[in-house]
């Protein structure tokens, strides 16, 4: 196989390698050039001669101008300046994401040789702008981007804004490219648009002799200009790349670009690589899912090096970048040598989650009486990250055991200082909310972290992300400087948008070994074997997703890109590698999904029609289905009650731990499923305790419940009427903050805000609610609040007793009926009417075989409890938080609970404890699976 950098040096004439020294030989990328100079050497290094300068086509251009193309964030700010002269009110918040737009469109400009002025003034007319707004859809849409750029607003002032932006645009262009000449300053299209202008119109002393300009394609319409003064002039000779079947066949789009070239340029050398010829092995693999596609590309490096194949030719070629790091986690690293030519993205590094949960969790933080005070909710993505815990092992468990314990949700300065092990740490937390001091402890802190990696010899990668995210950190630093209007916000959410796009160069031998590389990264190269991932329709060729301003019709009128010409793009770079493989594999995902259509790229099943019809030419298609793991027996979880079991069980035995009782709870747990009673109750497992950003729904009912405790309080043991009530709803909002702050809910003092104000409002609304309710229901009796002293024992056959006990919300007395009351969070569900016709004991064992029913099973238990104790005629309530507009729900329509009722709870409450305790009957887990699907223990059961 003679690759394209080969055959160039095959043009080049022995006899004259002194003449080398001043030419330039220029490629689209610096990597084309690395691949031509070793192809250069292979033929020509034992022979004496002076290399000649080998150039990327963006190095000639800034060498010729004798200017550097600046980055993409000092340009910003550039035009924030320009455009903050014609709009006072303008901030770099809202300017940054829309400004990148209008930067792109100037660079595609200038490149294209268009009319700035033209093109913007064809929008300015405010009437064609409203018409077009309301009926092209085209425009819409790009109105519609710039919405999402900014912030959702009505209509009108979102074309107002719109409208200003237009106004200004064109004239902002000029003043623009005025202000970055001052300060010797330029994007990449303005360079190759001064280039091409230059050398139109004025003689220019040129460095080299001669130009060998190679692999080209698509052209600008400035790098034409270039080309053409120096193809004319005699100094410069064309190389172009192609394959004979689509150069002469008009259908093809991959050769819509070099067929022109050659009626402009006829004189160019032609390097064809006539790939119909020549035998070649190709398969198209259907893989499901990114990590798929990856496995099966690290099996087929292997596969190409059993059969002889040399990892200096061969490729892997991604069509999404989102694939470089499955692949280079499924690569046998120790087997074989890889070139990776992407950059590793910056925003999967440990060190750019660090930096986003640092400046969220200082930006959020609240300066109270002097001291900082940090929410934890934003504290636990800084601790949990690696580099926090470098100085402070085990930091985040530490911490959030303290959280949960003293139920915080948020946290002082001064509190935490104490409780960090680590010097960097509290010096790093004690910076403040200037950005300079920020900006310094981050780094120190950082430093401190490249260093200690350093001083064990590990973490290489990490030192050289942390060593980039520094350097891009100083010049970020560089631009704000001395700056005004850069809030926290601001700067995080700069770093947020610039830091994601980065990538972090790799170093390797760019010749040795296999190459892993982007689809764009492929110009010019050659390889023998060559796997492409992700060549779905959609990735080759990529979405048509037209970042710009500039709508479609005006890009045709001014000759400026459009989706059609990034499509013929696209199938040139496809086609040109596909030239001189020999071993071809087309990998796929077939799976339908958000970012995959789950079908092969046209470029593919373009290429397998023309490949098919050939027989030096073996095409193959294979299909990998998701292995799905043979099903395994549901094997039902059972728990023998052997002797540790039982001495577990004992603890509720009455004598044995006092305190110790099965509650109504408890056994409402064995209701539903045997087996999560014994998790919960037996083994005492539990899930992890957290604690909320915001006063969530367990806390308000507990809150609520105590503040109807304490509120009624005073008057226990006597009878309250109306007016005494309404004397308490004066007392609810006191109270609550007391109560939050002694559940350690709030912090002592706090000012409530956001979604903690709309809870407390709730809360008071909840308890006013009941006091109305009771105001009603007054004059009565309040004979017990929060009652936990009942007691009830159920004997077993080995002469033991359990105890059964719970604690009841609320007792009151009115006409000599005793009302328990239970209040309820969440859904109460109470037995159908019809059901009070059944006998008591068909009734209360719906009790005992619904678990839904569960509210009037703590009913009747508490009536159970209390027999004996308060007078016979006893009527039990149910009163939901969630719907307190429907009052007490009454447990038999509100009539009091006859004995037979009781007596028949009491006899099936025994055999159900007696089952408990019964050793021959396991716990097993219930039949009803629709009860795991939020149960806390369905993983280890792996019901759902």
């Amino acid at each position: 196989m003679e690759t394209f950098h080969q055959a160039v040096v095959a043009q080049i004439d022995p006899n004259k390698l002194g003449d080398l020294k001043s030419c330039c030989y220029v490629f689209p990328t610096k990597r084309g050039g690395v691949f031509f100079k070793r192809a250069l050497l292979d033929r020509f290094g034992r022979q004496n001669f002076i290399l000649p300068t080998i150039l990327s086509i963006e190095d000639l251009v800034q060498e010729m101008t004798k200017m550097t193309i600046t980055d993409e964030l000092t340009l910003l700010f550039n035009l924030f300046k320009v455009y903050q002269k014609r709009d006072k009110d303008l901030t770099f918040d809202k300017f940054y994401a829309w400004g990148k737009v209008i930067l792109k469109d100037y660079d595609e400009i200038d490149r294209y040789l268009a009319d700035a002025k033209k093109i913007y003034s064809a929008l300015q007319d405010i009437k064609e702008i409203d018409h077009v707004f309301g009926y092209n859809d085209e425009l819409r849409d790009i109105i519609e981007r710039f919405r999402t750029l900014t912030e959702k607003q009505e209509k009108t002032k979102l074309l107002t804004e719109f409208l200003k932006i237009w106004k200004e645009v064109g004239n902002v262009y000029g003043e623009y490219q005025d202000v970055l000449l001052q300060e010797e300053k330029a994007y990449g299209g303005m360079l190759y648009r001064s280039l091409a202008e230059v050398l139109k119109h004025e003689n220019f002393d040129h460095k080299y002799s001669h130009y060998h300009i190679c692999g080209f394609n698509a052209l600008s319409k400035s790098e034409e200009v270039i080309f053409d003064v120096l193809v004319k002039a005699k100094i410069g000779t064309l190389y172009w790349d192609v394959d004979r079947y689509y150069l002469n066949d008009y259908i093809e789009e991959a050769g819509d670009f070099v067929r022109d070239y050659a009626k402009k340029w006829p004189d160019s050398v032609w390097i064809n690589a006539d790939s119909l010829r020549h035998p070649k092995q190709v398969t198209v693999h259907a893989v499901p899912q990114l990590m798929g596609q990856a496995h099966l590309a690290a099996d087929l490096m292997s596969e190409v090096v059993a059969l002889g194949g040399k990892p200096e030719e061969s490729a892997i070629v991604l069509a999404d970048e989102k694939l470089l790091l499955p692949l280079l986690y499924a690569i046998p690293l120790a087997d074989q040598h890889v070139n990776v030519t992407m950059g590793y993205p910056m925003k999967a590094t440990v060190v750019y989650d660090f930096a986003l949960s640092y400046l969220e969790l200082i930006r959020r933080a609240k300066t109270v009486s002097g001291d900082t005070i940090f929410h934890v909710y934003d504290l636990r993505p800084f601790l949990s990250n690696a580099y926090t815990a470098i100085f402070h092992e085990g930091i985040y468990d530490d911490l959030n055991h303290w959280f949960v314990q003293e139920k915080k949700n948020k946290v002082s300065l001064s509190a935490l200082l104490e409780r960090l092990n680590s010097q960097e740490l509290k010096e790093l937390l004690s910076v403040g909310q200037e950005w300079s001091a920020i900006s310094e402890g981050f780094k120190k802190y950082l430093t401190s972290v490249f260093y200690h990696f350093k001083s064990l010899e590990q973490g290489v990668a990490d030192r050289e992300f942390i060593y980039f995210f520094l350097k891009s950190l100083n010049q970020f630093n560089d631009y704000v400087k001395n700056r005004e209007g850069f809030s926290i916000r601001l700067i995080k959410k700069i770093i947020q948008e610039h830091f994601r796009s980065l990538k972090i160069p790799f170093e390797g031998e760019p010749v040795k070994g296999f190459q892993i590389m982007g689809f764009l990264e492929t110009r010019t190269l050659d390889f023998k074997n060559v796997i492409i991932l992700s060549t779905n329709e959609g990735k080759i060729p990529a979405g048509r997703s037209l970042n710009s301003y500039i709508p479609y019709g005006l890009r045709k009128v001014f000759e400026l890109p459009t989706f059609e010409e990034q499509d013929a793009i696209y199938a040139y770079h496809f086609k040109r590698l596909m030239q001189r493989a020999e071993n071809i594999h087309y990998v796929y995902d077939n799976t339908v999904a958000a970012d995959s259509t789950g079908e092969v790229s046209r470029f593919v099943l373009q290429q397998l029609r023309r490949y098919k019809a050939l027989p030096n030419y073996t095409v193959s298609e294979k299909l990998y289905e998701g292995i799905i793991p043979p099903q395994e027996e549901k094997n039902e979880i059972t728990i023998v009650k052997d002797e540790a079991v039982m001495e577990m069980l004992g603890r509720y035995i009455s004598g044995n731990e006092e305190g110790k009782f099965l509650s109504p709870t408890s056994l409402t747990t064995y209701i539903t499923c045997p087996l999560k009673f014994y998790f919960q109750y037996v083994a005492r497992y539990s899930e992890q305790d957290q604690v909320e950003e915001d006063i969530d729904a367990r806390n308000l009912g507990i809150v609520v419940h105590e503040v109807l405790e304490k509120l009624y309080t005073p008057h226990l043991d006597r009878e309250i009427d109306s007016s005494q009530i309404k004397l308490l709803k004066g007392l609810v909002e006191k109270q609550l903050i007391v109560s939050l702050e002694e559940n350690k809910i709030i912090q002592p003092n706090q000012t409530l805000t956001g979604r903690d104000l709309v809870t407390k409002k709730v809360m008071e609304q909840m308890v006013h609610k009941v006091l109305d309710l009771d105001i009603r229901l007054a004059p009565f009796k309040m004979v017990g609040l929060e009652k936990s002293d009942y007691r009830y024992q159920v004997s077993l056959p080995s002469g033991q007793k359990a105890d059964i006990g719970g604690t009841i919300d609320r007792m009151d007395e009115k006409d000599g009926v005793t009302q328990i009351i239970d209040y309820k969070t969440g859904k109460v569900t109470l037995a159908p009417r019809t059901s009070l016709k059944l006998p008591a004991d068909e009734y209360v064992s719906t009790y005992f075989e619904k678990p839904a029913l569960k509210s009037g099973f703590q009913g009747y238990l508490y009536a159970l409890l209390t027999r004996g104790h308060v007078a016979e005629q006893v009527r039990i309530g149910i009163l939901s938080m969630r719907h307190l507009s429907q009052g007490t729900q009454w447990l038999r329509s509100g009539n009091t609970v006859s004995a037979d009722i009781i007596d028949a709870f009491d006899a099936q409450l025994k055999e159900m404890v007696q089952e408990i305790y019964n050793p021959q009957i396991p716990f097993t887990q219930t039949e009803d699976v629709a009860q795991c699907e939020y149960c806390a223990f369905n993983r280890v059961c792996r019901r759902v």
